[in-house]
């Protein structure tokens, strides 16, 4: 084990030229400025000596954090190397853009969500780390794997995936006299729930879901059954029949009964934790450390059960969230960055420190083979978790995410909340969404399998 220390798609995104042009006129801006830029920054370019070379690392919150735990060991190992690691706010995505921009200023290593890394690799100011990552493609799933390259080159590395499943609270459902590992469809997770409801006498309701916060359900189920916003030529999907079927299971979600109007990450959502009125919560591996900090006094009394199937058969599984770490292709610090970063994402030993401690769930699959990732979690009654998470996951359909993805995503979600309050056709108002990312984005909208949805 580690010692603790003591102090998108292959293809060239659709224009790109014209994003890398912009990248270049921002950067003349922010060069005349570079001093000002790194004061508010709070950050200068580290030194290095003949002896050893300064990495600077920017991450944020608890990834940061098991990235300066990590550094002891590494350091051991590479003694020429001093790894320091930045903890930073949400603005770290930005403060790097402009770092890019300007030419000056980035650290060794960034951490970037997952879904924001092809905005990055398209300024093609992020080092090529294929020579040493090519060997390790094979080692990540593929829907992370995805976002990581362009024309060949791999330019970020996954470090932690967001695979789902349904948390739920055992003592509920022993209450009314109800097994939720019975559950496996969507349409079975529905009956339930209405069961639930007429047991409880409409005191308990089966999940939190509100009409203004439907982003990351419609993302779940669009993932999980293979849907998509873009294909792998940058076109617009998101009209698919794929996605249409995924919409009209929320409706019918809504609809049941059996949510209530309230998002899981609201203050209305975490007070929810400790009570009986909600029973289970559907989403990624990490919403496993909200409830671990806010139903401490409730550990041994939830338990965990794989995401419902759409279809009888179907994949239960699906992915939202996870990040990466990407190196600046800017001055002497980058292959003593790329060591650092194959050591914390390529290797079992430092995934699974990071898992366990932190909780970052490890995208390098050799880690899941470890018997140390399949323990029994004393806070969910002994289940063993981990594996329960990664069943399938590799299965899980690649997601196409342009370098404008954060923007398509922004708009959807956006949508997504007039939709659910109007009522709109589901097929209608996915074609009105295809439209409107294309006047936005000037990407063009393919025809869908079999004519329209």
């Amino acid at each position: 084990m580690v010692e603790q220390r003591s102090k998108q798609d292959n293809r060239r995104p659709v224009g790109a030229g014209q994003d890398r042009r912009a990248l270049a006129v921002l950067g003349l801006i922010v060069l005349g400025f570079a001093v000002l830029v790194q004061t508010l920054q709070g950050v200068g370019a580290p030194e290095a000596s003949d002896a050893v070379t300064v990495v600077e690392i920017w991450g944020w919150n608890l990834a940061a954090e098991s990235l300066d735990y990590l550094t002891p060991a590494f350091e051991q190992a590479h003694p020429d190397i001093d790894v320091q690691v930045k903890v930073s706010g949400a603005m770290v995505q930005t403060r790097l853009l402009l770092a890019l921009a300007g030419g000056v200023g980035a650290p060794g290593a960034c951490q970037l969500q997952e879904r924001e890394a092809p905005k990055y690799v398209s300024t093609g100011r992020l080092a090529d780390m294929s020579r040493w990552a090519q060997r390790y493609a094979d080692a990540f799933p593929a829907a992370s794997w995805a976002s990581c390259t362009m024309e060949g080159g791999i330019y970020a590395i996954p470090w932690d995936i967001g695979p789902c499943a349904v948390f739920y609270k055992r003592w509920v459902f022993d209450q009314y006299g109800l097994d939720p590992n019975t559950i496996e469809t969507w349409d079975d997770f529905i009956a339930m729930g209405r069961e639930l409801h007429e047991r409880s006498g409409g005191r308990v309701r089966m999940l939190p879901l509100s009409v203004s916060g439907l982003g990351d359900m419609f993302q779940i189920l669009m993932q999980q059954n293979g849907g998509g916003v873009f294909d792998a030529e940058g076109r617009i999907v998101v009209h698919q029949p794929r996605n249409v079927e995924a919409l009209r299971l929320i409706r019918k979600l809504l609809d049941s009964g059996i949510c209530a109007p309230l998002g899981v990450s609201s203050d209305e959502g975490l007070a929810s934790y400790n009570g009986d009125s909600i029973a289970c919560y559907p989403g990624a591996v990490w919403l496993m450390h909200n409830i671990k900090d806010k139903s401490a006094s409730r550990a041994g009394q939830w338990g965990v059960f794989r995401l419902p199937a759409i279809e009888p058969g179907g994949l239960r599984n699906s992915n939202i969230g996870g990040s990466v770490l990407v190196v600046p292709d800017q001055g002497f610090a980058s292959q003593a960055a790329q060591k650092f970063v194959e050591y914390a994402l390529c290797t079992v030993d430092a995934q699974l420190t990071q898992y366990e401690k932190y909780g970052l769930f490890p995208a390098y699959l050799p880690a899941h083979e470890d018997p140390r990732f399949d323990q029994p979690d004393p806070f969910f009654g002994g289940q063993r978790v981990a594996k329960l998470f990664a069943q399938d996951y590799t299965r899980v359909t690649p997601m196409v995410r342009t370098r404008d993805w954060a923007d398509a995503e922004r708009y959807l979600n956006e949508s997504l909340s007039v939709w659910g309050i109007q009522r709109q056709d589901e097929r209608a108002f996915l074609m009105e969404v295809a439209r409107m990312l294309n006047h936005r984005l000037g990407r063009e909208i393919a025809p869908v399998e079999g004519g329209q949805p």
